[in-house]
């Protein structure tokens, strides 16, 4: 016959108890997410990984044509140029997504 918790010896926690002592710990109250949350996270994130993957295509092709015009530094500056602009748009995201997560 299993064990009910109320059958558990006194002061002996369960994993998911200590997990959501540290948690709560860490970050204060955990406050669980409304539906609405819920979907403009996923909504946000959706768009973010479409931005991000538009201009990993359109880069795609400015680097080939970069690397094809043998300026091996202007490739290089323009590879840095296009890491910097999917950087920000992945930030923008998360600060986009924390204002959700914060009740804003």
């Amino acid at each position: 016959m299993a064990k009910k918790k109320d059958d558990a010896a006194p002061g002996i926690k369960s994993a998911l108890d200590l997990a959501l002592e540290r948690l709560k710990a860490k970050e204060g109250e955990v406050v669980p997410r409304t539906h609405e949350q819920k979907a403009a996270l996923a909504e946000i994130e959706a768009e973010t990984k479409a931005k991000v993957a538009e201009q990993e295509i359109m880069a795609a092709e400015r680097l080939r044509e970069a690397y094809a015009g043998g300026d091996a530094e202007a490739a290089a500056k323009l590879d840095q140029q296009i890491k910097a602009e999917i950087a920000r748009i992945r930030e923008h995201g998360e600060r986009r997504k924390e204002r959700i997560r914060r009740g804003e």
